[in-house]
């Protein structure tokens, strides 16, 4: 191609110029002023007006079914089991035998602490009674013949004395005439003994401590009764054989655990209760308490208050709190199952923490917690207010802060809003 003619080139310089010119000249020319922002479209948010849950309204105690009597059952004494008739789950009225052991080894005992003990007493009775006549009667002829026998001995005894000296006895035979005397004597005098204790009756010292023998046997003799007893098993109580741990034919040691039984007339509810409340309320504050069913829930039950543990859970901080509950005759109640506890009409707490639902705290910062509180009349804003988190209750959360009963707390979409946001209250679709 060939060059372009100079005055086209002119043109198009001055072209340029003169556009740079007016875009230069509307750059610096003055601002326009920008038009404010169309305001923001209030946000409809779900809502919930606090109330106090124990300002005379209920608290709902997730509770247990636990026996007010549980025992494990032994036996005092050692022995083989020969009768064993308890079975799981049956029903035993009070009396009602669960085991027995091998008896005859505790009657041989028993037979022989009584024996002994009516030969104690027989001597007794007859120390304190004396000799019968007939007794006296033959102890003195027996005393008389022995004074017989002694003057007998003395007389010979005196003749061969002096013959001896005579001339006309041996020294032996004087000797034999002597011994023959001398035993004559002692014969004599124990038949003058005899005869004197049975005619006076034994001596007291000699009663007292056949009294105290007898006192020992007695012992022997109770001790051997009660092991005799103790052989048999019985149930303390009417109650449910829960669980068995022996086979018959075994043998068992003493206080060896044989059945479990638990008494299910009278049965008892436990609850775990915040210690806030324990520090806030009396036994006597519960107000009404009664026992509801999933099975029917349309009954209560009265509950009465029995006791509460001095001791806290070491994990939930919670104290056990125990109430009495009457067998129900609509519904068959067991020890494990569970049941809503519901307090009612207890006494009013100002410093007790709200209940707010779960989703409506939320964190802004680190640790710190907030709800969405929903100021004004007309024109509906939210605001920011810290809180402390006492605890969760189930789907709600226990909250304390600068809010009240009747202030109402945005419960859906907290993290879409910022402070002083415009919103409307969501009142769910229309029917």
């Amino acid at each position: 191609m060939g060059a372009l003619p100079k005055k086209r080139i002119a043109g198009l310089f001055v072209t340029a110029v003169l556009a740079a010119g007016v875009y230069f000249f509307t750059a610096s020319g003055p601002a326009k002023e920008k038009s404010p922002p169309p305001p923001a479209e209030p946000r409809p948010v779900k809502y919930v007006t606090i109330t106090r849950n124990d300002s005379g309204g209920e608290r709902i105690f997730p509770g247990k079914i636990i026996a007010s009597q549980k025992v494990n059952l032994s036996f005092r004494v050692s022995g083989q089991v020969i009768e064993l008739p308890s079975v799981k789950g049956v029903f035993a009225e009070k009396g009602t035998l669960l085991a027995r052991l091998d008896p005859r080894d505790f009657r041989v005992q028993l037979a022989n602490a009584q024996s002994d003990l009516g030969n104690a007493k027989a001597q007794l009775a007859a120390m304190k009674a004396g000799a019968r006549k007939e007794e006296v009667a033959m102890l003195s002829a027996k005393a008389e013949s022995a004074r017989a026998q002694m003057t007998e001995a003395m007389t010979t005894m005196e003749r061969v004395g002096k013959l001896y000296k005579a001339g006309g006895f041996s020294k032996a035979e004087y000797d034999k005439a002597q011994t023959s005397y001398q035993v004559a004597r002692s014969a004599y005098q124990s038949a003058t003994q005899e005869l004197a204790k049975a005619r006076s009756g034994a001596r007291p010292e000699d009663i007292s401590a056949m009294e105290f023998t007898i006192q020992g046997i007695e012992g022997r003799v109770t001790t051997a009764e009660n092991a005799l007893r103790d052989t048999e098993l019985r149930a303390p109580f009417s109650g449910v054989i829960i669980d068995r741990y022996v086979d018959n034919n075994q043998s068992v040691q003493k206080d060896q655990s044989i059945v479990s039984l638990q008494d299910l007339q009278s049965l008892e509810v436990s609850i775990s209760v915040p210690e806030r409340l324990v520090a806030m309320t009396g036994k006597t504050d519960f107000g009404r308490i009664s026992a509801r069913f999933s099975a029917i829930p349309e009954k209560l039950f009265p509950l009465v208050y029995k006791e509460a543990s001095a001791s806290a859970d070491p994990q939930t901080q919670t104290y056990p709190v125990t109430f009495s509950l009457e067998k129900p005759e609509e519904i068959t109640v067991l020890p494990g199952m569970t049941v809503d506890v519901i307090v009612s009409g207890h006494s009013h707490s100002t410093d007790l923490p709200l209940e707010v639902p779960s989703e409506a705290v939320f964190a802004k910062e680190g640790a710190e917690h907030y709800v969405w509180k929903i100021v004004g009349s007309d024109s509906l804003t939210v605001s920011a207010v810290p809180v402390t988190v006492a605890g969760f209750r189930e789907n709600m959360a226990e909250i304390r802060g600068n809010i009240e009963p009747g202030d109402r707390i945005v419960t859906a979409g907290a993290s879409f809003l910022l402070e002083g946001d415009p919103v409307i209250l969501y009142t769910g679709p229309r029917p």
